[in-house]
């Protein structure tokens, strides 16, 4: 009886460290593939990494539905724009096991999908109207651009803060200063109130949150019901 059971204790360590190497194995395969695509679709020229959330992998790939797929993409540049440190997180993928496996992007859809990617002031500078120039002050925005008042035009300084707004990021100013002295705010509001379209981000999303850091503008976007294929920008 005892050898029995013990017989029967060592089948279960045996199968069940079968079972999670071919669970590692697994996962390790489909990330790669999805990969593979990722970089194809974006023309990258470097392979981004993958994760796929939860466990185990081997049963969300049976249901064809993954817990969270995150994708690390690095570097890229879309219409002009380069982005750093992109990120995607993916949420309530559904997706055929095959698909997964070869890392076929066209029937994997997300419940949710957000992106974050840091925009340098380069590009930030091109959105802004009249010449603006766009800064981070520690950890708020600034903007410096002309402004003309009785025909004499001065150069002002603006502190300002980012709101998103759709497919945009609006600026708004808080306190104004020329030549070191302040300037009331009203004076320049109309001026250094404006919107600046982000180009480059995928397709379908909303930008829900923009954080001012040192090398750029943080931009978190969110999409609902994202076909992995279509995360493309337009």
């Amino acid at each position: 009886m005892r050898k029995a059971l013990v017989t029967c204790l060592i089948l279960l360590v045996v199968l069940g460290g079968i079972f999670i190497a071919g669970d590692i194995i697994g996962r390790r395969v489909a990330q790669n593939e999805i990969a593979k695509n990722v970089a194809s679709q974006y023309q990258l020229d470097h392979t981004p990494k993958v994760s796929i959330k939860g466990f185990p992998f081997l049963t969300q790939a049976l249901d064809g539905r993954y817990d969270e797929i995150d994708i690390n993409v690095g570097e890229l540049t879309e219409q002009g724009v380069r982005l750093t440190d992109t990120t995607v997180a993916l949420k309530g993928v559904t997706a055929p096991m095959s698909d997964a496996m070869h890392g076929d992007a066209s029937k994997m859809v997300a419940d949710t999908a957000t992106s974050t990617a840091t925009i340098g002031y380069d590009d930030v500078n091109k959105q802004a109207p009249n010449n603006m120039k766009v800064s981070a002050q520690g950890s708020s925005l600034q903007v410096r651009g002309p402004y003309t008042v009785l025909g004499v035009t001065r150069t002002v300084t603006a502190t300002v803060t980012v709101q998103p707004s759709g497919r945009t990021v609006r600026v708004v100013p808080q306190t104004v200063k020329a030549g070191g002295m302040a300037v009331p705010v009203g004076l320049v509001r109309q001026a250094f109130t404006f919107t600046m379209p982000v180009k480059g981000l995928p397709l379908g999303t909303r930008i829900s949150d923009v954080q001012v850091k040192p090398e750029g503008l943080r931009v978190s976007t969110t999409a609902q019901n994202v076909k992995l294929s279509s995360l493309n920008v337009h």
